[in-house]
C-alpha cells in the first residue's frame, strides 16, 4: 500500500485542487498555507481581494468597496485592488471619487497593471465636455464655415457660373509596386481611363520577384501621358512612396497602391474639392473589391467590416483630425491626395510597415485638416497577401510607436498651423477622451493627466487648466 504524504492533516495530493472556500485559488496557496502568521495573514488578505473581485463581477459595487477597503486596510500598498476601487466607483457613477482615487494612482505602480489607462480613458471620456456646450458649439460652427466640404456645403451656383474657372494645379499619380504581378495591369489601366488625367504617372517597383515589373513594363505601353518606370532593390513601401514623390512634378499627389484601383472619377472629383475647401489633403470613403475585381460587402469579409467601421466613426468625432486620433478614415495610403508641398512639410513617410499612412495622416492634421469626400472614390482589394492579414500582435505594437511619437509631437509647441490640430490645446477633454478610447494616455506628460483628474466637474471657462483655450471636464 502506497505512502500517503499528508501536510497540516491534508493529502499532500489534493493540495492542488480547488480551495473549498471557493476562493478560486489551489487549496496550497490559499487555506491550506503553512500555519505560520505570515501566511495565515497572507490568506486571509487573498481571500479579501477574490471575495471583492467577485462581488465587482456580479455588480454588487457597494459590497465590494467594502471587501477591497478591508484589504487595503491590511496592505495600504497593494495597487491593484487600488486600482479595481477606483473601477468601481467609476462603475458606481461616483464620478469624483472615481476621479480622486485615479488621480492617486498616476504616481504608483498601479500604471503598468493590463486594463489600467483603458480604465482611466473610460471615465475621462465620461467626464469630458459635454457636446452642446457653448464653447465647443461654436468652435464646431467655426470648424464648418472653414471646410464647407465637411457638410456637402456648396457655393452658390449662381455666383460660381459668373467667376471663371482657375487652372486647375496639375497631379502627379504615384505608385509603389510590390509583388502584385496578378493586379497591377488593372491598377494602371484605371489611371489611364481617369477623366481628368493626371500629369503624369509614376511607378517603382521595389524588388519584386513574381512577375510585377514584366505586368507593368507591358501595361505601360499604353500610356496616354507621360510615365515613369522604375525596378530596383527591396527597400520598403515608405522608401518607395518618398522616392516617388521625390520625382513628381505635379502640384498634388494621388497615390494608388499597386493592387487597389481608381474610380475613373477620382482626380476630376478629389482635385476640386480640395481647391474648394483650401484643404492641403484629403480623401474619400472606400468601396472594396475580392481578388477578381469584384465588389465586396461587409458581410461577406470580416476584414471588411472592421475597415468600414474605421471610417464610419468619423461620424463619432467633432473634426476629421479628431477622427483620425480614433481610427485611420482614410484606410490606406492609396486613398491620399495631397499638395507637395505638404509632403515636404513633413519631411515624407516615415518607415512603418503597417501604419506609415496613419502616421502621415496624424501629422498632416497638425498642419491643415483633411477634406473627405462622402462617397466611394478609391477601390481597396481583400485578398490574402494585405497587410491587414498579418498577425495582430506587430500592427498593434507599432500603433502604440506610431501614437507615442505624434502625441509627444502634437505637445511639442502651444499652435500649430492648423486652428482645429488635434491637440490637447484645442480641444481639452476632447483630446483626452479619444486618447483613452484609443487606449493611448499613457503617452502624455503624468502631470496633464493629474490636472485634469483635479479639475472639478463645476469647472468653468473661466478657470480652465493652465489657461488651455478648451473648456473640458
Amino acid at each position: 500500500m502506497p505512502l500517503v504524504r499528508h501536510q497540516n492533516g491534508i493529502p499532500v495530493s489534493s493540495r492542488n485542487t480547488p480551495c473549498r472556500c471557493k476562493s478560486g485559488l489551489r487549496y496550497k496557496h490559499c487555506c491550506g498555507l503553512l500555519n505560520s502568521n505570515a501566511s495565515t495573514a497572507a490568506a486571509r488578505h487573498e481571500r479579501n481581494r477574490q471575495a471583492g473581485l467577485a462581488l465587482q463581477r456580479e455588480g454588487r459595487f457597494f459590497q465590494a468597496i467594502e471587501a477591497y477597503d478591508a484589504v487595503l486596510r491590511e496592505q495600504s500598498e497593494d495597487w491593484e485592488v487600488a486600482h479595481m476601487r477606483a473601477v468601481t466607483l467609476y462603475q458606481l457613477g461616483l464620478m469624483d471619487e472615481s476621479r480622486a482615487a485615479f488621480a492617486a494612482l498616476l504616481s504608483t505602480s498601479a500604471v503598468h497593471f493590463p486594463g489600467f489607462w483603458s480604465n482611466l480613458g473610460l471615465l475621462l471620456a465620461s467626464i469630458c465636455p459635454n457636446h452642446l456646450s457653448s464653447f465647443l458649439q461654436n468652435k464646431l460652427v467655426e470648424y464648418r464655415c472653414m471646410h464647407p466640404a465637411f457638410t456637402g456645403a456648396k457655393a452658390n451656383k449662381d455666383q460660381r457660373s459668373q467667376t471663371p474657372p482657375p487652372k486647375l494645379p496639375t497631379v502627379s499619380v504615384v505608385m509603389p509596386a510590390y509583388m502584385h504581378a496578378r493586379y497591377i495591369s488593372e491598377a494602371i489601366a484605371s489611371v489611364f481611363a481617369q477623366t481628368r488625367h493626371p500629369l503624369e504617372l509614376i511607378v517603382i517597383d521595389d524588388g519584386s520577384i513574381d512577375g510585377t515589373v514584366e505586368h507593368c513594363r507591358a501595361a505601360l505601353v499604353a500610356a496616354p501621358f507621360p510615365v515613369t518606370f522604375i525596378a530596383r532593390e527591396n527597400r520598403g513601401a515608405a522608401a518607395t512612396l518618398n522616392q516617388g514623390i521625390a520625382l513628381a512634378k505635379g502640384d498634388f499627389i494621388q497615390l494608388l497602391n499597386s493592387d487597389d484601383r481608381l474610380p475613373a472619377e477620382r482626380i476630376a472629383t478629389m482635385l476640386p474639392m480640395l481647391l474648394e475647401s483650401n484643404a492641403d489633403w484629403g480623401y474619400a470613403r472606400v468601396s472594396y473589391i475580392d481578388t477578381h475585381g469584384q465588389p465586396l460587402g461587409h458581410l461577406a469579409d470580416a476584414r471588411v467590416a472592421t475597415l468600414m467601421a474605421a471610417q464610419n466613426a468619423t461620424v463619432m468625432s467633432c473634426t476629421l483630425g479628431l477622427a483620425m486620433l480614433r481610427a485611420n478614415s482614410a484606410i490606406s495610403s492609396g486613398n491620399l491626395m495631397f499638395r507637395k508641398r505638404l509632403w515636404e512639410t513633413l519631411g515624407g513617410f516615415r518607415d512603418y510597415r503597417y501604419n506609415h499612412d496613419w502616421d502621415f495622416c496624424l501629422r498632416a492634421t497638425l498642419q491643415c485638416e483633411p477634406v473627405s469626400v462622402p462617397h466611394p472614390l478609391y477601390e481597396y482589394r481583400i485578398h490574402d497577401r494585405n497587410t491587414i492579414t498579418e498577425a495582430a500582435g506587430a500592427p498593434r505594437m507599432e500603433h502604440g510607436k506610431v501614437m507615442a511619437a505624434f502625441v509627444s509631437l502634437a505637445q511639442n509647441q502651444p499652435t500649430w498651423p492648423n486652428p482645429f490640430a488635434p491637440t490637447f490645446a484645442n480641444w481639452g477633454g476632447e483630446f483626452l477622451a479619444l486618447l483613452g478610447a484609443t487606449d493611448a494616455l499613457q503617452h502624455l506628460p503624468i502631470e496633464l493627466i493629474e490636472q485634469a483628474l483635479h479639475v472639478p466637474l463645476s469647472l468653468t471657462p473661466s478657470n480652465r487648466i493652465g489657461e488651455e483655450s478648451c473648456e473640458f471636464l
